[in-house]
C-alpha cells in the first residue's frame, strides 16, 4: 500500500473539514492508501511534521488555506527526496488551488489526489522563507492576516476588500530600488505583488497574460505613487480590465529580485505576516514542488506543452 500523511488545519475556512474528514479519508483508503492523519494545533505545525516524518511517506496531502499549503511546501523543501504533494483547499480564498484548477469541493479535490497528474511547480523564496504564490508589500497587503478569522469565514474573499477600504487613507509610499534580471528601477511605490500565480487575493491580475508556473520566473506587479484622483481612477480601471500597461503600473518577469527600501516595510507571504525588512532577496526555484492537479490544467500552466 502507498503511505500517505494527511495534514489538515481544523480551523481553516468555516471549519468545514470537520464535516468532510471521513469522506476524504474514505476516498484515499478506497484507492489503497495507508493514511496517517495529523491535525495542526498552531503555527508551523505542518512544517514541523513534514520535516520530521515526510520521508516516511509516498504522498503528503494537506487541507487548509494557503497558509497551510505554504507550511507544507516549506517542510518539503527541507527533504532531498520529496513525496508527491496533494492539496485539498479549505480556506477562504485559496489562490494557489485556483491557479492549479484544484476543485473547491473537498471530496472532488480528494479524488483529484488519487486520479490527477503530478505537476512540478515553481516555488518562490523570500530571504530564508518560501511562498507558493505571492510575496507582497504595501497598500491592502496587510489585510489578509489582519482580517479577523470570523469575518473571513462569514464573507469569504469579500472580507479582504471590506477591510481594505478601511485602510485607504493610510496608504504609505515607499522609495525602493528594484534589481532584477534585466536591470534596475528606482521609484516610489505603494504596492508590490511578486507572484508565481495568476490569482492574488481571489483577483486574477494576470488573467490576460500567458503565465506558466514552471518556467523559473516570478511575475511582479508594482503600483507607483498615485498623485491625484485621476491617476487613482486610471489604476483602478487598469486592474479591473486586466490591462496592466498603465504608466502607474510596473510589471516585470524575473527569476530573481533584490529590493532595497528607505524604510522597514511590512511584507506578507501567501497571505500571512512575513515580517518587516528594508532589504529583501526573492528568487524562483524551478519545478521543485511535485503537486497533483487536473491533467487538463497542466497544459495551461506548464512550459512542457
Amino acid at each position: 500500500m502507498k503511505k500517505m500523511l494527511f495534514v489538515y488545519n481544523p480551523m481553516a475556512g468555516k471549519e468545514q473539514i470537520s464535516t468532510h474528514l471521513s469522506n476524504i479519508v474514505q476516498v484515499f483508503c478506497k484507492a489503497s492508501f495507508e493514511v496517517t492523519i495529523f491535525a495542526t494545533a498552531g503555527p508551523k505545525d505542518a512544517t514541523r511534521i513534514v520535516e520530521e516524518r515526510g520521508t516516511e511517506y509516498d504522498y503528503i496531502v494537506c487541507s487548509g488555506g494557503d497558509g497551510t499549503m505554504n507550511e507544507v511546501a516549506t517542510g518539503l523543501m527541507s527533504l532531498e527526496q520529496k513525496p508527491v504533494c496533494g492539496y485539498i483547499p479549505a480556506g477562504t480564498v485559496n489562490d494557489f488551488a485556483s491557479s492549479l484548477s484544484i476543485p473547491k469541493v473537498m471530496e472532488e479535490a480528494a479524488s483529484l489526489v488519487v486520479n490527477g497528474e503530478v505537476f512540478h511547480c515553481d516555488l518562490g523564496q523570500f530571504n530564508e522563507k518560501y511562498f507558493t504564490y505571492v510575496a507582497a508589500f504595501g497598500a491592502f497587503t496587510e489585510v489578509s492576516y489582519q482580517t479577523p478569522q470570523e469575518l473571513k469565514n462569514a464573507l469569504g474573499k469579500t472580507a479582504y476588500f471590506v477591510e481594505a477600504l478601511k485602510h485607504i487613507a493610510e496608504i504609505k509610499v515607499h522609495h525602493m530600488k528594484i534589481i532584477y534580471d534585466q536591470g534596475v528601477i528606482e521609484d516610489d511605490f505603494l504596492l508590490g505583488l511578486i507572484s508565481n500565480s495568476e490569482s492574488v487575493a481571489g483577483f486574477k491580475a494576470y488573467q490576460n497574460r500567458d503565465i506558466k508556473m514552471d518556467d523559473g520566473l516570478l511575475e511582479a506587479l508594482f503600483i507607483r505613487k498615485i498623485k491625484n484622483p485621476v491617476e487613482l481612477q486610471l489604476v483602478i480601471n487598469s486592474l479591473l480590465t486586466k490591462n496592466l500597461d498603465s504608466e502607474q503600473l510596473l510589471t516585470i518577469s524575473s527569476s530573481h529580485f533584490h529590493i532595497v527600501s528607505d524604510d522597514n516595510i511590512q511584507w506578507t507571504l501567501d497571505g500571512e505576516d512575513g515580517g518587516y525588512f528594508d532589504e529583501v532577496d526573492l528568487r524562483c526555484h524551478k519545478r521543485v514542488l511535485p503537486i497533483i492537479c487536473e491533467p487538463a490544467a497542466v497544459a495551461g500552466i506548464s512550459t512542457q506543452f
